[in-house]
């Protein structure tokens, strides 16, 4: 029987069903300028799965150089049990080997797991999540950050990362410039926290700190004073051990179900290091 699923890159008119299929599953934190970013970032690593013109599932692939990550795999629910969501994985991983990937990235939810480990990919560590809100309150350090400040962020994003994911701290500064603040010592600029504005929710990151020079909790205390009272919602890695002691101690956050960093290939450290107190996505690492 004939393969009846087409997959094809996505277009700027399947926006609605994209925003269709995160509002179905609860995720928050995805927007229209969520799906518009990985657009203009790279279209053709977009994908939408349709039958007899139909669309019925999604999945975004993201190229950071040699390491690639995965996100936004929704199938929509009558249509699921088929093998379409595999599909589309298998469809998007030739994507990303074609770009040279070596090392492919995920954070699955718990009830995914199967179907990755099936593709070959195997756990790394646990990616939590918080929810909630802390004490709004001013630094005198802490400043809005602008355009200019594009090359230092950049720069430091990429040492701690791991590669050049500028793409993504140029949209969180233009469409949520009031959710960028940084961090100034001396003139020097040593960290930074951006947020992205969902349904009722700001979405912390990337959220970058050295706390051998500053306090962590100081950029999210200042960054909540422009979050217009709303649940904040901050994703990171187990294997950052004082960043996840740090968010479970402030008792207005609830830690909710969290995922598993998954990788396919060899594992080089993408997005671990301990300067990291926040996923910039959960789609993008």
């Amino acid at each position: 029987m004939q393969n009846p699923i087409i997959i094809r890159t996505m277009r700027p008119t399947d926006l609605d069903f994209c925003l269709k299929c995160v509002t179905h599953e609860g995720w928050l934190s995805e927007t229209r300028q969520t799906f518009e970013m990985f657009l203009a970032n790279d279209h053709n690593g977009c994908f939408v799965a349709e039958i007899r013109g139909a669309p019925i599932g999604m999945c975004i692939a993201t190229t950071y150089e040699i390491s690639g990550f995965l996100g936004e795999l929704i199938v929509v629910p009558e249509r699921r049990g088929h093998g379409f969501g595999h599909q589309l994985m298998e469809h998007a991983i030739g994507y990303l080997r074609s770009r040279n990937c070596v090392s492919i990235y995920l954070d699955s939810d718990l009830p995914a797991i199967p179907l990755y480990e099936r593709l070959g990919f195997r756990t790394l560590c646990d990616s939590l999540r918080f929810l909630g809100r802390i004490e709004s309150q001013t630094r005198k350090q802490m400043r809005p950050l602008t355009a200019s400040d594009l090359p230092i962020i950049n720069t430091l994003d990429q040492e701690a990362f791991g590669a050049d994911r500028s793409f993504l701290i140029r949209h969180r500064l233009e469409q949520y410039p009031t959710l960028a603040r940084g961090l100034e010592r001396e003139g020097d600029l040593i960290g930074y926290i951006m947020g992205q504005s969902g349904h009722d929710i700001v979405s912390v990151g990337p959220w970058l700190a050295d706390t051998s020079t500053c306090d962590p909790i100081d950029l999210l205390q200042d960054l909540a004073c422009h979050a217009k009272d709303v649940n904040l919602r901050i994703g990171v890695l187990e294997t950052n051990s004082e960043a996840v002691a740090r968010l479970r101690a402030i008792e207005t956050f609830e830690e909710t179900q969290p995922c598993r960093r998954m990788v396919l290939g060899p594992k080089n450290d993408l997005g671990r290091s301990n300067r990291l107190w926040a996923l910039s996505s959960g789609a993008a690492g």
